[in-house]
């Protein structure tokens, strides 16, 4: 962990501190004080406004929600042609890019990512990684396998939903570790989506000994500036709508409530980007 304060120190300091708190407190495209707006999906066919703010539980999981599971996911296809490259400008300046690479580079034997997206990860991964990538969206999986079509690395690209009733289609224990990168901000139920990825990577004994590891990147609200949370809030409903996320989640209580150990927490971006090394519940 020691080792890691020079690379998080140069990650905060690649925008400077007014571009990591203006691109953290506006995410992926809402400005930072415009008005709470209606959700585009959600107003007019019903007659009424869309509520613009989520609801949570005291463990971190998110209650009722303004936008539809289906139009999210609906969001993630329409965007797959140019996510990366809107998103390549918030991530360079904001220091997210070097945050990727230190995580990837702790992977370690086999190693599934689970909403890879457009693979905005695969650059980062140790050379030899034996990985295999998944995404409910088909588009996004589409941009994936372009990309290793592209270049040498031997990756496994599917389509596979961390969130399907049966689960997914792995067995349980077979990776060593995990990766979710700004994902739990799009599953409709976080919760048991990290239980699901828990499943299939390797536990340890009862001393804690020989167990695989969890690697999150997400974004959520911050518990140390209440005031920035609050701007999330707000925008809750309509960044959904565009970016298929909820931005205002609970990050470390969903973890916890997922009944994973926490190895590692690092915050940055004034508490709302959450770097975290978990590891499943012993056998």
């Amino acid at each position: 962990a020691g080792g890691m304060r020079p690379v998080l120190y140069a990650a905060g300091a690649f925008g400077g501190a007014a571009a990591a708190a203006m691109g953290a407190a506006v995410g992926y495209g809402t400005m930072l004080g415009t008005l709470p707006r209606e959700c585009p999906h959600c107003a007019g066919e019903r007659g009424t406004r869309a509520v613009s703010k989520a609801s949570f539980s005291s463990g971190g999981t998110v209650g009722s929600t303004a936008v539809e599971e289906s139009l999210r996911r609906k969001a993630y296809d329409d965007l797959a042609p140019t996510f990366d490259e809107e998103l390549e400008w918030h991530e360079f300046f904001t220091g997210i890019k070097l945050m990727r690479w230190w995580m990837m580079r702790q992977a370690r034997g086999k190693v599934l990512e689970v909403a890879a997206g457009t693979g905005r990860n695969f650059g980062y991964y140790p050379e030899g990684t034996k990985l295999t990538a998944t995404d409910c969206s088909r588009a996004m999986v589409e941009v994936c396998r372009a990309k290793v079509t592209s270049s040498s690395s031997a990756i496994d690209v599917r389509v596979e939903d961390v969130q399907a009733k049966k689960g997914m289609g792995f067995e349980s224990g077979s990776f060593d570790t995990v990766v979710d990168t700004f994902g739990l901000c799009s599953y409709e139920d976080p919760v048991a989506a990290l239980r699901e990825m828990a499943r299939v990577c390797r536990r340890g004994d009862r001393q804690g000994e020989g167990g695989g590891r969890l690697l999150l990147i997400e974004h959520g609200r911050s518990h140390s500036h209440a005031w920035l949370t609050n701007i999330l809030d707000k925008h809750a409903a309509p960044h959904a709508a565009k970016w298929g996320c909820y931005w205002n989640r609970d990050i470390v209580g969903i973890v916890r409530e997922a009944g994973l150990e926490i190895v590692q927490w690092h915050e940055f971006h004034f508490g709302m980007t959450h770097l975290i090394v978990a590891k499943p519940p012993e056998l």
